[in-house]
């Protein structure tokens, strides 16, 4: 069962963590931006000692097949390729960070753990690192390039579009109202949500400063879940928990919020996405359930 501390590392802890031997990946990226523009943001200036991870190129599989999203996950080879190349550890932990409001740093701390690495996500990223009054630098460490990681993966659980359709538990959509109601719809081939899902969007999971809020805060947005009144201790809950979003990127952000709180979701990783691209998957409208 995880804590807060298991999946978030705060500024002030950063220095001792590094020292200790943590590994640091920027991993800046924003949704319709231009290939690149995460990297040209990394090199205007980056945590000291960070290399930077392409959440595209190393976190995204293939995409040939509509059915898997438009960010569908990567298999251990091209994960474990990417990693090396970078020069990455896997004994070590790994800190991960981005912008506010990006939520890349939440699909790298999800896939990094669903392949049995060690990693934690800066709370509140770039930004709370600068309001500590803390430097950026804009050198790029010397390349550090390895043999590939041999990987595993598996170590979180997903669902496939099936399990999604026979899920008994609580089946919560990231996106934001408009889209889960299906009034718009500005990417994906079908507007609504999958039927039985509840709507909780991401932003609601962190504040302005891109911080996660206290349990107490973060636990009145599950009222499903029966933790209104979370204590210190992880919550225990009998329900099982699913997450989607549009491509399976924001969901990670959810379900850390979640694992904050020390309940374990599965991630749908085609999310609406995928589930859109069937014609054969019903789809709901509305407020749902």
């Amino acid at each position: 069962m995880t804590s807060r501390s298991d999946v978030l590392i705060t500024v002030d802890e950063l220095p001792d963590a590094l020292a200790a031997g943590a590994q640091l990946l920027d991993v800046r990226w924003n949704l319709g931006e231009q290939p690149g523009a995460g990297f040209g943001r990394y090199l205007q200036g980056h945590l000291p000692g960070a290399r930077f991870l392409d959440l595209e190129a190393v976190l995204t599989g293939p995409t040939t097949d509509p059915a898997l999203g438009r960010h569908p996950l990567p298999d251990a080879a091209q994960l474990g390729a990417g990693l090396g190349a970078l020069g990455i550890d896997p004994v070590r932990p790994i800190v991960v960070y981005d912008d506010p409001g990006s939520f890349a740093a939440g699909r790298a701390w999800w896939v990094l753990r669903w392949a049995g690495l060690d990693a934690r996500v800066l709370d509140g990223g770039v930004r709370a690192w600068l309001a500590a009054g803390r430097e950026l630098e804009t050198d790029e460490p010397e390349a550090a390039g390895g043999p590939p990681l041999t990987l595993t993966t598996g170590h979180l659980p997903t669902l496939d579009a099936d399990e999604v359709a026979r899920f008994g538990g609580v089946l919560i959509d990231v996106r934001a109202p408009e889209r889960f109601r299906g009034e718009v719809e500005p990417i994906d081939p079908r507007a609504g949500h999958i039927p039985g899902a509840v709507n909780r969007p991401v932003a609601g999971f962190w504040d302005e400063d891109g911080r996660l809020p206290p349990a107490r805060q973060l636990a009145a947005l599950f009222p499903e879940l029966d933790v209104d009144e979370p204590l210190v201790e992880p919550v225990e809950t009998t329900d099982p928990v699913a997450v989607y979003c549009g491509s399976g990127v924001s969901a990670a952000q959810v379900i850390l919020a979640l694992a904050s709180l020390g309940i374990e979701a599965a991630l749908y990783p085609p999310s609406w996405s995928g589930w859109s691209s069937d014609p054969d998957r019903p789809v709901a409208t509305g407020p749902g359930a």
